[in-house]
């Protein structure tokens, strides 16, 4: 159940509205369709997944976009939440994987980008909220394919930002540390070989720890919502202070 005390309870920040949240099945996208609801909003819960009450999208696929969106009456709010991840060096990491994740992690983005102008600027204007990573913004090894779907997708965010915010379109960014631990299950065996250092990474942050799937909806809610109309272009970091810096323990004792 959400804590509404922490992550809001208006349950009206998106009355009226019509989104379409991708990756919907499970997880983030699970968690960022069922805010959206509770705040007023009327939710196209997508996924290539099958799931309850989910319309079938492979967000690499314009068909698909175009047969969604044909379907709605309005569209005023997308987050593209849909991602693939992928660990592993560079010299270990298939071409064919390299590619795939960059079509679904930054080609989708922008298909659904294109795909929802036209209802936006009909109605006026819209948000779009894509759910992009800490791996946005500062780099980690192991992590070239997924970090460069998400540095891609910052750039084409800052693009699109400026192209549409004259159509009263906003585009932004979420950047997390953390998510659905199962986009990371099948490398879980091998990672326990260097659970000390995994630990470290998530303990070493201004606020510790991995952030709630709620904390990253709250994000989402806000800028779908009116109480972020000029905000656009941005990047919103939700990481407990890990693009800020690194946090050491013992230098607090220091006299």
């Amino acid at each position: 159940m959400l804590n509404k005390r922490v992550y809001g309870g208006a349950m009206s920040r998106l009355a009226g509205k019509t989104a379409i949240v991708t990756g919907a099945a499970r997880g983030t996208g699970s968690v960022i369709a069922q805010m959206f609801r509770d705040e007023g909003a009327e939710v196209v819960a997508t996924d290539i997944a099958d799931g309850d009450g989910v319309v079938k999208l492979d967000v690499t696929n314009e068909a698909h976009w175009d047969e969604v969106v044909s379907g709605m009456d309005q569209v005023d709010v997308l987050v593209n939440n849909a991602a693939i991840l992928h660990l592993g060096p560079i010299e270990r990491t298939p071409a064919e994987v390299y590619r795939q994740v960059l079509e679904v992690n930054l080609v989708g983005p922008f298909l659904g980008m294109r795909a929802v102008i036209g209802p936006m600027k009909v109605a006026g204007g819209g948000s779009i909220v894509n759910i992009s990573s800490i791996d946005g913004l500062i780099g980690m090894n192991g992590i070239s394919a997924y970090g460069a779907s998400k540095f891609g997708l910052g750039g084409l965010m800052r693009c699109a930002a400026l192209e549409l915010g004259r159509s009263g379109i906003r585009v932004n960014n979420v950047c997390p540390a953390g998510g659905n631990p199962a986009m990371y299950a099948q490398w879980f065996d091998q990672m326990m070989s260097f659970m000390d250092e995994t630990a470290a990474y998530s303990a070493n942050r201004g606020i510790p720890g991995e952030v709630p799937l709620e904390g990253i909806a709250a994000a989402a809610l806000f800028l779908a919502s009116d109480e972020s109309s000029h905000i656009t272009g941005a990047d919103l970091p939700v990481d407990g202070g890990a693009a800020a810096g690194v946090f050491i323990e013992g230098i607090n004792s220091l006299e």
